[in-house]
C-alpha cells in the first residue's frame, strides 16, 4: 500500500476491533466472492504467482479495499520501505498485502486478488487477519497460486499442477478428485494459509507452475501465463492474454540466447528434455505437483555434480 500524509502508516489507525492487523479502506458489494492470492518469498520461483496478480490487477484496475498493517510481519531490515516522489511530495511505500476487487459481470462470483509478501514473524496471526476478512465478506473458495522449481524444459509448455478440496473446484481447475496433500517438509505461507482456511470451513485450491530450476532470469512470463490461461479457462474470466504471450515468446528466446553462452548448463537443459521424453514420450503438463514448494536443493546438487562431471571429462 502507498502510505501519505493523510493515511495511517504502520501502526495507524482503521483497524477493525476483530482484525487489529487490517486496514478497511471501503466496504465493496460483493457477491459469492473467489479470493485469488499470490505471495512473493518462498513459495514464488520465477515470481510466477505475484507476476499472474500483478496483471489481473492492472488488466481489471481492480479496487483495492484493505491492507494489513506491516508493522507486525516484517523485519524492516530485510523488506525495507521504498521512498518515491508524488507531484513533489515523498511518499514511503511499505512491505504490502492488498486486497483488491473485481466485479465480474454475468458469472454469479466476484473476485477479491491478495497480493502479498511472505511475512517474517507472526505468521499464524497475519493468516488469521486475512481469514477473518475472508469471513466478513462470505467469501465462497480461496485458490493460492506458486512457482516450484522442478526440473523441465524451459522450450516446453510450463507444467501446471495443484489441488482443491472442493470437488467442483477440483473440476474447474482440471484437477483430480479431492485428495490430502502427500507433501510432507518444510513450507511456506501459502501452506499454512490454506491449513487455516480448511479448519475455517473455507474450501481452498492451489495451481502451481513448474519452474525450469536452470533458468536464471527471473521473472518467467511463462510461468504466470500458463497460470493464467488455467484461470481463465477455470472460472470464465474472458481475458486477453496476448501481450503476456508475447513477453513469454521473447523470454524463451533471451534463455536460448544465454544457454549458446553457457554450453555446461545448455547440455543440462538438453539433457532434461532427453530424460522427460523418455520417460513418457512427451512432455506434457502435469497435475501431480504438490501444494507447497518443495526444497529444491537435490535438483541444485545433480546440477552442480553435472557441471563437475562435465569439467572433469573435459579436463
Amino acid at each position: 500500500m502507498v502510505n501519505d500524509p493523510d493515511q495511517p502508516g504502520p501502526g495507524g489507525s482503521g483497524n477493525p476491533a476483530d482484525m487489529p492487523d487490517v486496514r478497511i479502506h471501503s466496504e465493496p458489494k460483493l457477491t459469492r466472492p473467489l479470493v485469488i492470492a499470490g505471495f512473493a518469498g518462498w513459495n514464488d520461483a520465477g515470481e510466477a504467482a505475484t507476476s499472474a496478480i500483478r496483471f489481473l490487477r492492472r488488466r481489471w484496475r481492480a479496487t483495492p479495499f484493505a491492507d494489513l498493517d506491516p508493522e507486525e510481519f516484517y523485519d524492516f531490515t530485510q523488506a525495507r520501505p521504498s521512498v518515491k516522489l508524488e507531484k513533489g511530495e515523498r511518499v514511503i511505500e511499505w512491505p504490502a498485502n492488498e486486497f483488491a476487487a473485481h466485479h465480474i459481470e454475468g458469472t454469479g462470483r466476484d473476485i477479491i486478488l491478495l497480493s502479498g509478501i511472505e511475512p517474517h514473524v507472526h505468521w499464524q496471526r497475519f493468516v488469521d487477519n486475512i481469514v477473518d476478512l475472508c469471513e466478513r465478506h462470505d467469501v465462497s473458495g480461496f485458490v493460492t497460486l506458486g512457482g516450484l522449481l522442478s526440473e523441465v524444459s524451459h522450450a516446453h509448455p510450463v507444467r501446471i499442477g495443484g489441488s482443491a478440496t472442493d470437488p467442483e473446484l477440483a473440476r474447474m481447475l482440471g484437477f483430480d478428485e479431492p485428495r490430502t496433500p502427500g507433501y510432507q517438509g518444510p513450507t511456506g505461507i501459502v501452506g499454512v494459509l490454506s491449513q487455516t482456511l480448511r479448519q475455517r470451513g473455507i474450501e481452498t485450491a492451489s495451481v502451481w507452475a513448474n519452474i525450469p530450476f536452470y533458468v536464471q532470469r527471473s521473472p518467467n512470463p511463462k510461468g504466470a501465463l500458463a497460470i493464467l490461461q488455467r484461470l481463465n479457462t477455470a472460472f470464465s474470466l474472458e481475458l486477453s492474454l496476448h501481450d503476456l504471450e508475447v513477453f513469454a515468446a521473447r523470454f524463451e528466446a533471451q534463455v536460448a540466447a544465454d544457454l549458446e553462452q553457457n554450453p555446461e548448463a545448455a547440455d543440462y537443459a538438453r539433457r532434461v528434455v532427453e530424460e522427460a521424453e523418455d520417460e513418457d514420450g512427451l512432455d506434457l503438463p502435469s497435475d501431480e505437483a504438490p501444494e507447497e514448494l518443495p526444497d529444491a536443493d537435490t535438483m541444485v546438487d545433480e546440477l552442480e555434480r553435472f557441471l563437475r562431471q562435465q569439467r572433469d571429462e573435459q579436463e
